[in-house]
């Protein structure tokens, strides 16, 4: 006689795509070893665990101009890394003054690994937030202009990235999106600041030298007008003071002299001018000279940035 009973319950398990995506990231950034500087990375720049998962589950590389360039499509505008066929590849940028550039780009890679990871609800969800905050960023927001060189379909990943690795105080929901892939995300915008810090001083300065000499050339040009107007009135007077003098227009000497003594008045202020005139014109060329130190200076800090620069040469 067969025995009657009520069946015990068996759970059902999925496997969801995460899942198998998860499994994949875990082998292959605990299987594949990376270089104690680009392991590094994750803790400067705050990643989380989930982050950093991402980031060493990406096979990333910090990598010298010829094979960056080999990797990376350069299509306009400053490349310093790219996502490629699920690896991330950063160009070793050297230069002391631009330190952080490095690291900020591997967090910004990281972050398109991670986009591409989201579901297609998840996706629409962070590129809703993401879109709203882009619409408070003023318009002459230098990252506007970087992101015109963009394919349309390509702009709500790569704000998705910039937005979490350069911009500070984002709204709540859009802080807890980020809180995914960074435990302390202040660590990579304090580098983002390090990083072009160099690039806003020279900037600040070439741009304080710009309006002195608007403000000085003008003015100048103007003095130099009034002297030499002068000078035609003097010289004129002159030769009537001369001509004068030779005719015996002159009804007393006292007349003569006090004339002449205006004449040599006059030329007298006239040198004190001049020589004033030429310590400005001199001022003027002082200030053209270090305006072109400093832009020869920043497009030599430009070209640090530049994988595709030649050694030793220095774009304009």
């Amino acid at each position: 006689m067969l025995a009657t009973g009520v069946a015990a319950a068996v759970p059902i398990l999925t496997w969801t795509p995460a899942d198998t995506q998860y499994v994949h990231d875990a082998y292959v950034a605990w299987a594949d070893p990376v270089s104690d500087r680009v392991a590094a990375i994750a803790e400067a720049t705050g990643m989380s665990a989930a982050g950093e998962l991402v980031y060493r589950a990406s096979r990333p590389a910090v990598e010298d101009k010829d094979a960056f360039n080999d990797h990376c499509t350069l299509e306009g505008g400053v490349v310093l890394g790219c996502y490629a066929a699920g690896v991330i590849y950063v160009y070793d940028v050297t230069e002391e003054r631009l330190a952080g550039t490095v690291e900020v780009t591997a967090a910004h890679e990281m972050l398109h690994a991670a986009y591409e990871r989201l579901d297609d609800a998840e996706r629409e969800e962070v590129d809703a937030l993401v879109e709203a905050f882009v619409a408070t960023i003023p318009e002459d927001d230098p990252v506007r202009t970087d992101l015109a060189l963009y394919a349309a379909e390509q702009l709500a990943d790569e704000w998705h990235s910039r937005v979490g690795t350069e911009y500070a105080d984002l709204p709540e929901a859009l802080e807890r999106h980020y809180a995914r892939w960074f435990d302390d995300r202040s660590k990579v915008l304090a580098l983002h600041e390090q990083a072009n810090a160099a690039f806003r001083e020279l900037q600040a300065q070439i741009a304080a030298l710009v309006a002195e000499i608007d403000a000085l050339g003008p003015a100048l040009d103007e003095r130099i007008a009034a002297y030499e107007a002068a000078v035609a009135r003097f010289n004129a007077d002159i030769d009537s003071f001369n001509a004068r003098a030779t005719s015996g227009a002159f009804s007393s000497q006292a007349q003569f002299d006090r004339e002449r003594a205006a004449l040599v008045a006059r030329g007298d202020a006239l040198d004190a001018e001049v020589a004033a005139l030429n310590a400005e014109v001199d001022r003027y060329n002082g200030l053209v000279e270090q305006l072109t130190a400093l832009d020869a200076d920043y497009a030599e800090l430009y070209s640090a940035l530049d994988p595709t620069a030649d050694p030793g040469t220095v774009s304009s």
